[in-house]
C-alpha cells in the first residue's frame, strides 16, 4: 500500500539544506518500500557548471585550477529516516535512482529490524544543487 508520495522541485536556493516530510506507518507494516529519483544527475549546462567550480575554487582561496578535470558538476541529494523520533538510517549514495527497504532485511545504511507503525520522517538531505531538480519519492508499505 502506498502511504506516502512526494514529487517536487529543488532549487539552488535550497543547497545545503535538509526537507523533511512526515508520514504515518499503519499498523500491520513490517516493512518500507522506499523508491526514489531525481533528475538531472549533472548541471547540463556547462558554461553554468564551469561558472560554479570557478566560484567555489575562489571561495577556498585556490587559484590556477583546470575546471575541465572537475566535470561533470554532480548534483547530490540523500535521504535519511527518523522512526517515531528515533534515527533509523541514511543512504547516502551517488546513483539517482534508488530503490531502498527498510526492515529486517534493511538496505545498508538503515538499521535491520522491525518496522514500527507510527509516526516517520524521510529527510532529503540537499549536498549540492546546481540547477533545479526535479524528485520524485514513494514510500509503500508492506506486510510480509
Amino acid at each position: 500500500m502506498l502511504i506516502f508520495e512526494k514529487k517536487g522541485i529543488i532549487t539552488n536556493a535550497d543547497d545545503k539544506t535538509n526537507l523533511s516530510f512526515t508520514f504515518k506507518v499503519p499498523e500491520g507494516v513490517n516493512e518500507l518500500k522506499v523508491k526514489y529519483s531525481y533528475s538531472p544527475k549533472t548541471v547540463e549546462r556547462e558554461a553554468e557548471a564551469h561558472h560554479q567550480i570557478e566560484e567555489a575554487m575562489r571561495k577556498y582561496g585556490m587559484q590556477n585550477f583546470d575546471t575541465d578535470g572537475l566535470m561533470p558538476v554532480k548534483n547530490l541529494i540523500t535521504l535519511s529516516f527518523d522512526e517515531n523520533g528515533e534515527y533509523r538510517g541514511a543512504c547516502h549514495r551517488q546513483p539517482h535512482n534508488q530503490l531502498i527497504t527498510i526492515g529486517e532485511n534493511s538496505t545498508p545504511g538503515i538499521i535491520n529490524k522491525p518496522v514500527d507503525s507510527g509516526i516517520w520522517h524521510v529527510v532529503l538531505n540537499v549536498h549540492y544543487a546546481g540547477c533545479n531538480i526535479h524528485y520524485s519519492l514513494e514510500i509503500e508499505g508492506k506486510t510480509v
